[in-house]
């Protein structure tokens, strides 16, 4: 390997952007009782085989 006295450069730091278009849009369900996974209607569980 070579030795090099020079600091090493680093590439220009990332910026933030909040641009209009790459926001999340918002979901309104901070009201929800479920998981997004579960089914709407149906209580946790409701349907599925019992264990054991």
């Amino acid at each position: 390997m070579m030795e090099n006295d020079a600091p090493t450069k680093h590439p220009t730091p990332a910026r933030h952007s909040d641009n209009e278009k790459s926001r999340m849009p918002e979901r309104h369900d901070s009201d929800r009782k479920q998981a997004p996974h579960d089914h709407p209607g149906k209580a946790p569980g409701e349907g599925e085989v019992p264990v054991g």
